[in-house]
């Protein structure tokens, strides 16, 4: 994974980002958050035990995130296009 890593950190690795876009970050981490607890088979069979693991999976989580009650992004932004993809994806390969 690290010849093709590489290019993008060298690209993209002096950015300067927003507190907005940072925030968009953390809002993102959280919802994989939320689907590790609520839906991942793993996570929730681990929890589910006699002797649950509770450290083993908030070691596991992203280290900042953010959960906005129904989060809308600004109109014709860089979040709200990503949001379009991820709810109607496309087929990359055709």
């Amino acid at each position: 994974w690290m010849p093709s890593w590489l290019p993008i950190v060298e690209k993209n690795g002096s950015k300067e980002f927003t507190e907005e876009q940072k925030h968009w970050q953390c809002l993102r981490r959280g919802r994989y958050l939320e689907f590790n607890l609520l839906y991942d088979r793993g996570v929730k069979f681990g929890l589910a035990n006699a002797n649950p693991r509770v450290e083993g999976v908030m070691v596991s989580a992203p280290p900042k995130i953010a959960f906005d009650y129904n989060h809308v992004p600004a109109e014709g932004s860089e979040e709200e296009r990503l949001l379009k993809i991820l709810k109607e994806p496309k087929d990359w390969t055709v």
